[in-house]
């Protein structure tokens, strides 16, 4: 019975904050376009750049490099882009344990299934 009144009142102390919450939260999203990961292929031919948010912002390809690189260039490109997800999700999961906010299972709703 206790428990549960306990859990009302960190509910209740939850809701009063949720104004700061949400808006710190959002300040962790909008970062996330700062944010900067980078993946080389294994012989550095390709190199990749992603932000946060999982778009590409560089490819850079070595001048003397032909067709050949195509599942490198793809490879590459997916590596980053997961990286970029997962330095998402751990700013996030950071700013969400500063909170003290438990997170929702499956991710907090960013792009790749965050």
């Amino acid at each position: 019975m206790f428990d549960g009144l306990r859990n009302m009142a960190g509910m209740a102390s939850l809701l009063k904050d949720l104004p700061r919450l949400q808006a710190q939260m959002e300040a962790v999203k909008a970062s996330l376009v700062d944010v900067r990961v980078e993946a080389s292929s294994l012989d550095n031919r390709v190199r990749a750049v992603a932000d946060g948010t999982g778009q590409l912002i560089e490819l850079a390809i070595d001048e003397g490099a032909d067709a050949v690189l195509a599942g490198e260039i793809r490879d590459t490109i997916n590596t980053v882009l997961t990286m970029s997800r997962q330095e998402a999700q751990r700013l996030l999961q950071a700013a969400a344990q500063d909170l003290g906010l438990p997170l929702p299972p499956g991710g907090l709703g960013l792009p790749g299934g965050m």
